[in-house]
């Protein structure tokens, strides 16, 4: 996912690539309005906001977590999806 963020649709396989992140954008977009009609998540925020928040925050894990460091995979997708789905309130 992270490539397909960094492409511009100069090539034919960039412009496939393009498509296939719209898709998967859209599919994204498509869960949050669903869990938004059944009451799940709240509803002042576009479901396409989110979806690009989504991807752009677990895509730029890649850019500073190291398997090496202190921080263990399962804390991190647990922090990841709490921040993501309940925000920082206290």
């Amino acid at each position: 996912m992270t490539l397909l963020l960094r492409v511009r649709g100069n090539s034919e396989l960039e412009v496939a690539a393009l498509a296939r992140r719209r898709r998967i954008d859209d599919d994204l977009a498509r869960l949050v309005a669903d869990a938004v009609a059944e009451g799940s998540l709240r509803s002042d925020l576009s479901p396409e906001v989110v979806s690009r928040l989504v991807f752009g925050t677990v895509n730029s894990l890649v850019d500073w977590y190291s398997p090496d460091g202190s921080l263990d995979p399962d804390t991190l997708a647990e922090g990841v999806a709490d921040l993501l789905f309940r925000g920082l309130e206290a």
